[in-house]
């Protein structure tokens, strides 16, 4: 079986339609859709279009490497001829079709989307069961997921962009679900404002591109086709600098942008405050949204574009930097927080720090596979921690949890397979990913080998938090009634949390070397023909201290835990005693939202406050009370004219036609 124009055109058609036909039908038909009916169609439409990702897989699979990308137009929606641009004509013309590009690096993106998603839409049936919202709950799901495919499938800028405005738009709707409540759209709005800063920016980066992107012959391109723009930016077999060169102002100012537009989606400092906030959600959209898709498209960005930030080392290494800054950030804000899903949030903020510091220094298949064990291991927490918030009646603070390892026989050790993975213990998923993707930093710059000792920290963090949360809730005795009375939750949430567990525990195979059989790992030859391979042995040299070292400081931050948390061995409350500054700076999350408030929102406050007292009541109010005046005096004066006697009225007449008659008598003589 191979992969053709017409099976990519109906498989792209089908993955796309599905999931829009889902919420076309939930939204425009309301409550005339009985819940039942909402329970299948809203899953099922995500679930079939999951089978044909599995199609186009193997049908990809089936092609030689060099030939498994397709890109197909599924309609024409705009042709423009360009005009002469600093007098070099433009023959290209401006096109902006509809097109797809079925791909490996597309196709596990869809995959996550469609194939977690759909377990995450599974989950919400038995979650929101009770909502009175049920139905717009996956309406809104359904737009979300048909956002992403639009976002990753895209072959062409302009509708790239659209699929990452619908997603920022999908985002608010979702967190912002539970509307009465103010703190929910609050959330929702610093989320969509967030992400509007980064769709700023991306906007920017793609018209610089279509201003300055030059064909071989040094002809501009006037082009928002990716594979064109991929085709003349970066090395290749025909290399040429197609934004100018290598480390040049132009192509670092788009680099930049684009990975502004990377890091408001994706969390990353200094747009990363909306993303604990948006636990305000639903606990399933804390699934979707902030652990198997929405977030992760800001490496998925970086990754796409990696012609350009190759061609720009500067702004590689900005994304190097500012990933893992982010990530040790948020893994020592985890370390100190006690509502359940912000400790996860905070996880999950760190995790795309390190996704997105592999994309900066080059290691894209490492960046790539990362993102696909963590979107496993992540859903698989997210949901585990809604079972525990259901069974608690809605509880979220950790201190009020305790014992439920013994009332929850399956989702506890599902929380701790999604720990071990996490955290990076050995054979888990993320053990495999997230050690590739240390040692892609040891051997690759920038700042080597400090920026890889801080990975290696954000290791210890990591196990260090996620283990004090499965200390706190699942051991010990219970801390309130609620939880003394807690319950395991039904099947149809219990099952999507045991298939995940089940691949968090396994997926690291996919990213086995075996050197004897295979020099690079399946995963990493999947996506090579997109972005390449950076090295061949990942267990060779320098690889191999940083498994070791990784390793045991993955298993020293989970013993550290165990002693603090189990043995109590060393008292829980010792750096808030000893350190209370630091204690504080982690628990206020390093005071960014303080900061934001007293640089931003405060100082716009108090001007517009300034402007409402001064400026609006002595310019704008009195402009128009000066024009309320001049038209009452004009009309006072016309009044006079108005005396009610006739001859006075035949005056004026006559007066004016003798004056029209003189003027007319002039102009003809």
């Amino acid at each position: 079986m191979t992969i053709g124009h017409t099976m990519a055109a109906v498989g792209a058609a089908l993955l796309l339609g599905l999931p829009l036909l889902g919420f076309l039908a939930i939204s425009l038909l309301g409550r005339r859709l009985s819940q039942r009916v909402v329970r299948w169609l809203g899953p099922g439409v995500v679930l079939v279009a999951f089978a044909v990702v599995v199609v186009l897989l193997v049908a990809t699979l089936s092609r030689p490497a060099a030939d498994r990308s397709t890109t197909v137009v599924l309609w024409q929606w705009l042709q423009l001829g360009v005009p002469r641009w600093h007098g070099i004509p433009g023959t290209q013309g401006f096109n902006a079709d509809f097109a797809v590009t079925i791909d490996p690096l597309a196709l596990v993106m869809a995959a996550i989307i469609t194939g977690v998603g759909g377990l995450i839409h599974v989950y919400s049936v038995g979650y929101m069961a009770q909502d009175r919202g049920f139905n717009r709950f996956f309406a809104y799901m359904n737009l979300f997921v048909t956002s992403m495919l639009v976002l990753v499938l895209s072959a062409n800028l302009v509708f790239l962009i659209i699929g990452w405005s619908m997603v920022a738009f999908a985002s608010y709707a979702l967190i912002a679900f539970w509307y009465e409540r103010p703190s929910a759209v609050a959330a929702g709005r610093k989320a969509y404002i967030s992400q509007v800063i980064g769709d700023l920016a991306l906007v920017l980066a793609a018209f610089l591109i279509f201003i300055n992107l030059r064909g071989p012959s040094g002809r501009l391109l006037h082009t928002v086709s990716l594979p064109q723009i991929f085709a003349n930016v970066g090395p290749g077999p025909h290399f040429h600098a197609g934004l100018g060169p290598v480390g040049g102002g132009v192509v670092t100012v788009i680099g930049i942008l684009l990975f502004i537009g990377a890091a408001a989606k994706s969390a990353q400092w200094p747009l990363h405050t909306w993303l604990p906030d948006a636990m305000e959600g639903p606990t399933p959209v804390s699934a979707l949204i902030h652990a198997a898709t929405m977030v992760t498209a800001g490496v998925y960005l970086v990754v796409r574009f990696h012609p350009v930030f190759q061609q720009a080392p500067v702004a590689a290494a900005v994304v190097a930097a500012v990933g893992i800054g982010t990530a040790l950030m948020a893994g020592v804000i985890g370390c100190t927080q006690y509502d359940i899903k912000r400790v996860i949030a905070y996880s999950t903020m760190s995790q795309i720090g390190l996704m997105i510091f592999a994309a900066g220094i080059g290691a894209y298949s490492a960046a790539i596979f990362h993102l696909l064990t963590h979107a496993f291991f992540k859903a698989l927490l997210f949901l585990a921690a809604g079972n525990v918030i259901h069974a608690v009646g809605g509880e979220q603070d950790l201190r009020r949890m305790g014992g439920l390892g013994r009332r929850m026989r399956f989702t506890y050790p599902a929380f701790v397979v999604g720990s071990l993975a996490l955290a990076g213990i050995p054979l888990f998923s993320g053990w495999f990913s997230k050690e590739e993707l240390l040692g892609n930093g040891l051997v690759l710059g920038p700042a080597t080998p400090w920026l890889w000792v801080i990975g290696i920290l954000v290791n210890v963090l990591t196990s260090f938090y996620i283990f004090r949360v499965v200390w706190i809730a699942f051991h010990g005795a219970p801390a309130s009634e609620a939880a003394g009375a807690a319950h395991e939750a039904p099947r149809v949430m219990l099952a999507p949390v045991l298939v995940l567990a089940g691949l968090a525990a396994v997926a690291g195979i996919l990213n086995v070397a075996f050197a004897d059989w295979h020099p690079i790992s399946w995963f990493a030859s999947f996506l090579r023909p997109v972005v390449g391979v950076v090295r061949t042995h990942p267990a060779a040299g320098a690889d191999g201290l940083a498994l070791l070292v990784g390793t045991a400081m993955s298993l020293g931050g989970l013993g550290l835990a165990a002693l603090v948390y189990q043995r109590r061995a060393i008292p829980a409350d010792l750096i808030s005693r000893r350190w209370p500054w630091l204690y504080q700076l982690s628990f206020r999350k390093f005071y960014w939202d303080e900061i934001y408030d007293a640089a931003l929102a405060r100082p716009v406050l108090a001007l517009a406050q300034g402007l409402q007292r001064v400026v609006e009541p002595r310019i704008f109010d009195g402009a128009v009370r000066g024009v309320r005046d001049a038209v009452a005096g004009l009309c006072q004066d016309f009044r006079s004219f108005q005396t009610g006697y006739f001859r006075e009225y035949a005056t004026v007449f006559f007066a004016f036609a003798a004056i029209g008659l003189l003027v007319l008598g002039l102009h003809l003589t």
